[in-house]
């Protein structure tokens, strides 16, 4: 990675963040804005964590920008290790950008989980991700990635008041996903299709992980 002085990195920051407000500005085709530079921090079990040198923002088809600020700590790990092996998932390569954006907005909890887990898959078909790939990224994230409650939500008022918190991962399992995953690549459903098949297969979505 080639390294810049810190006012280098300003000056391509403040160019870069002009054309990011300029595409958030008006709705149209979903892109990138900035450049990925990022910092490894650390390595643990494979667990790569970046520091980004440089803003990030996907801005989609409504013009709403979703930006991973310069500072931002993340991974790239928006398909959990386990689920890593199921069939018909695109190449973490072809989705850095997408991935680096949605871990961002996992981390930090600023907008509705659903919300997150559709911007990657709109932004990974802008990064140049087929549709049927998309879909199953989707699909598996959707299945097993992060999700959250926020503060003042039903669950809070009640069995998580004391929680400064509330996220979890669902307890999903290869085998139930793979079949999920096989009728998507066959038939080309929507999201909602998907959240629907994925729902009824997934026997422990939490946030209590048991049957629900």
């Amino acid at each position: 990675m080639l390294r810049a002085s810190h006012a280098t990195i300003a000056s391509l920051v403040t160019v870069a963040g002009a054309g990011f407000c300029a595409l958030a500005l008006s709705a149209g085709a979903p892109g990138f804005s900035g450049t990925l530079a990022v910092e490894l921090i650390d390595e643990v079990d494979h667990n790569h964590r970046f520091r980004l040198l440089r803003d990030l923002a996907f801005v989609d088809a409504n013009g709403k920008a979703w930006l991973a600020p310069r500072g931002s700590v993340v991974d790239d790990e928006s398909v959990p290790r386990e689920l890593r092996t199921l069939e018909g998932l695109p190449y973490l390569g072809e989705y850095r950008k997408a991935t680096i954006v949605h871990r961002h907005f996992s981390r930090s909890r600023a907008a509705p989980w659903r919300e997150v887990q559709r911007m990657l898959y709109d932004a990974s078909l802008a990064e140049g991700v087929s549709a049927p790939q998309a879909r199953v990224l989707y699909a598996v994230v959707y299945a097993g990635g992060w999700r959250w409650e926020p503060p003042g939500s039903s669950c809070f008022r009640s069995c998580h008041a004391a929680a400064p918190f509330l996220a979890w991962k669902p307890m999903a399992l290869p085998a139930e996903i793979q079949p999920v995953l096989d009728w998507v690549a066959r038939s080309g459903p929507g999201l909602d299709e998907i959240d629907a098949r994925m729902d009824a297969a997934i026997a422990k979505p939490g946030p209590h992980l048991f049957a629900q």
